[in-house]
């Protein structure tokens, strides 16, 4: 993934100008920042939905959109195998294997018409994470999402990316997903030319070990909130 120049323009309004942005491979890189910042507008860039010459990214992607985009006819459990290579079985298979630590088992030979939203997001979620690329990018993946499974789908997403090491793009507003999950993050604001980056810092403190009340983690919370209320 080259490190190019991104424009993006809407009408008269730059959402960004020449701007350059290199998330650091198998690493994931948490973005935060204010609605308008141009945060879902650079997952879009990477997964080649708004065009770039050059291109800035090449390889293949999977997205986890804010809504869930699931092809209707499918089952739950279709959706996710129709990504994969493969015999039928394998492929079902290993669907079902993921559903089952999405805790959606019983989910998997329902239609997206019968799934909840959260359900529904769940599925999308599963179906990036199969998916064999090397490159993922999510936009706030858990929103909606009660607040103790957001905490053991995060903790699911950690354990699952951590024996793939992909290069991770992960949008959210939340400052804790954040710190929970990033290698990296990186606040945007939108300036007068567009996107702009207010904050870039990595965190290398084990992700097992951090959790509120830790004074590295809350230090890293206090500086965010104070950037991100500033904006």
């Amino acid at each position: 993934m080259e490190n190019r120049e991104i424009s993006v323009r809407f009408g008269d309004k730059i959402i960004f100008d020449r701007f350059r942005f290199h998330p650091e491979e198998n690493k994931i890189t948490c973005i935060l920042g204010p609605s308008g910042s141009g945060k879902t507008t650079l997952l879009k860039v990477f997964a080649g939905l708004i065009p770039q010459n050059p291109k800035v990214c090449a390889g293949k992607c999977s997205m986890i959109f804010q809504d869930h985009r699931l092809l209707p006819n499918l089952t739950a459990r279709d959706n996710l195998a129709i990504v994969l290579s493969g015999k039928r079985k394998e492929k079902r298979e290993k669907a079902n294997r993921l559903l089952n630590d999405m805790e959606l088992a019983d989910a998997a030979n329902l239609y997206p018409s019968e799934l909840s939203g959260g359900m529904a997001q769940r599925v999308a979620i599963a179906r990036a994470l199969i998916y064999p690329s090397p490159l993922l990018l999510m936009d706030e993946p858990f929103k909606g999402l009660d607040l103790a499974l957001q905490e053991r789908l995060i903790r699911y997403f950690i354990k699952y990316w951590e024996n793939e090491k992909r290069t991770a793009i992960f949008v959210t507003h939340s400052i804790l997903e954040a710190i929970l999950v990033a290698d990296r993050i990186v606040v945007l604001k939108n300036g007068e030319k567009g996107a702009e980056v207010v904050f870039d810092r990595a965190f290398e403190m084990p992700r097992k070990d951090r959790a509120l009340g830790d004074p590295k983690v809350d230090e890293l919370r206090s500086d965010l909130h104070s950037v991100l209320v500033s904006l």
